[in-house]
């Protein structure tokens, strides 16, 4: 198979290759990560950080299309807007999950605040009325 090389360094079966195999790649790897844990705490992470993943995807491809179909190579555009869409859609959902548990742990740790401070109470009403 012959290609010919265009001014960018990069070929239209070049392009057409690497869209088709790039997005399945990224999207099979998150779906592989996704399922790696036994820990439904890290599950939840993983789901999260996958969700973002797909969603940057599919948003990168769209636009990064768009992009490329302006500059003449639509393929290219939508690879590299897919992949740099999966990257930073992983570091958000990954972002937003722990945001979510570090809020969730300030929740509990407000109520056992809350709980040790009746403790004490009911301790010292106890010591007072002995």
């Amino acid at each position: 198979m012959t290609t010919t090389l265009a001014m960018s360094g990069t070929s239209a079966d070049d392009s057409g290759l690497l869209r088709r195999i790039a997005i399945p790649f990224l999207v099979a790897c998150a779906l592989i990560l996704a399922g790696c844990s036994s820990d439904p705490d890290q599950r939840k992470t993983e789901e999260r950080t996958g969700k973002g993943v797909g969603i940057g995807a599919a948003a990168g491809a769209a636009g990064g299309a768009l992009f490329g179909a302006m500059a003449g190579s639509p393929g290219t555009g939508a690879a590299i807007g897919a992949a740099t869409g999966a990257v930073l859609g992983g570091a958000g959902g990954y972002i937003y999950d722990q945001n979510k548990k570090r809020k969730k742990s300030e929740s509990e740790n407000e109520e056992l605040k809350r709980e040790n401070e009746e403790l004490r109470k009911q301790q010292q009403q106890q010591q007072q009325s002995q």
